[in-house]
């Protein structure tokens, strides 16, 4: 009895079976750097700190069903980040805020925002980190083989960091970089 009650608890065999496609995914070149500034001005000794994005690591695997019982795509994602220490900070960490938006057909149709506190010790002047690994979950749609979504990463700025990278950062270039 024990066995027949455990059987109808197993998962569908998958051994046979390939991860859906991932969703594409690009780094706005707007929202890939974030430069903190102390308020008294906008050079380099009122400068708190730097965070760009250098590349994002990720992959697809099958995920849980909806609520409807509809196949879904589970997409794991971390960013690598360059941290800088300005001359105007105290600070031994930084928060970067982050965003991963999901676009069907170029609209937004979902966003999550995420905080990561990176430890910046006064003795360090610049810092590699990676975010942990975040799981966002999409329809898989008709064809695996094929996601209908696309995905923006960015650092999550407000109004006055976005006008000045608009006006002062030259654009980043990222390409993708399929495995």
């Amino acid at each position: 009895m024990l066995a027949g009650f455990l059987s109808g608890c197993e998962e569908a065999d998958t051994t046979h079976t390939f991860a859906p496609a991932c969703p594409r995914f690009d780094v706005p070149g707007q929202v890939a750097d974030r430069i903190t500034y102390d308020g008294k001005g906008l050079d380099a000794a009122h400068r708190l700190t730097s965070t760009h994005i250098l590349g994002v690591q990720g992959d697809c695997r099958t995920g849980p069903q909806d609520a409807q019982k509809r196949p879904m795509t589970r997409v794991r994602v971390s960013l690598n980040l360059q941290l800088e220490r300005g001359p105007a900070t105290s600070s031994d960490s930084v928060t970067v805020p982050y965003f991963v938006a999901i676009l069907q057909d170029g609209a937004i149709v979902d966003k999550k925002v995420f905080t990561e506190t990176v430890k910046l010790p006064p003795t360090v002047s610049v810092s590699h980190s990676s975010t942990p690994l975040r799981f966002i979950d999409v329809p898989t749609g008709n064809n695996p083989q094929i996601s209908p979504y696309s995905m923006e990463i960015g650092l999550q700025l407000n109004h006055s960091e976005l006008d000045y990278n608009r006006s002062h950062l030259r654009a980043a270039q990222f390409h993708e970089h399929v495995q």
